[in-house]
């Protein structure tokens, strides 16, 4: 059976003065994967329909008029729990400086998420043992050093669409081998794909 395809439009907005970003979806199909958000806490509001979430190990459904938060590197995913919804998400960034113990591997994914880095590399900086550390890296980031990568990688790939870069341009830049893997990539976690995102994204410089 083939699958329906996902329909529905989305804005991105990014207030550069203060790093708020406001994600807008009216009338979506889109499913979220588990991801984390990095230094953000969220705020949802659904405006139309429900969506069914789940924060770590409890799910439960937002329906028109409620809203739900999660708080910095929890895992979290959406699914619609209606034929479509609409919604609104703020990130805000988090001010504090909490230090985590495997957050050397964290910063270094962050600050180069294109580079390829072995788990075996990984564990040898923190001296402990692979099986441990993909454990540990998981429990504090809500993904493990996989996943937080890839999920990296889209965030920067998002950051140089909105800046003018082709999308053919941009997967080389982050580490994806061609087009078609950061397409499949970047539509699973944003919901449309990169080209479509160029498009609707809005960059607002308010000082």
């Amino acid at each position: 059976m083939k699958a329906k395809p996902e329909t529905g439009k989305l804005d991105f907005i990014e207030d550069k003065s203060t790093g708020i970003e406001i994600v807008s979806l009216e009338r979506a199909q889109f499913s979220y994967p588990p991801h984390t958000h990095t230094g953000h806490y969220v705020l949802g509001i659904v405006t139309e329909g429900s969506v069914s979430i789940r924060i770590e190990d409890e799910r439960f459904t937002c329906n028109a008029g409620e809203y739900f938060s999660v708080f910095p590197d929890v895992r979290h995913s959406i699914q619609p729990a209606s034929d479509f919804y609409s919604m609104i998400t703020t990130c805000i960034p988090r001010r504090d400086d909490v230090s985590k113990e495997l957050d050397i591997i964290k910063k270094e994914i962050i600050g180069n998420p294109a580079m390829e880095i072995s788990v075996a590399t990984m564990s040898e900086k923190v001296n402990i043992s692979s099986y441990h550390m993909i454990r540990k890296f998981a429990a504090e980031n809500g993904l493990t050093p996989h996943q937080f990568q890839m999920q990296c990688r889209v965030r920067k790939a998002q950051e140089l669409l909105r800046q003018g870069y082709k999308v053919v341009d941009v997967a080389h830049m982050v580490g994806f081998c061609d087009q078609s893997h950061l397409d499949r990539v970047f539509k699973k976690q944003v919901g449309i794909s990169p080209n479509q995102f160029a498009n609707s994204a809005i960059l607002s410089n308010v000082r």
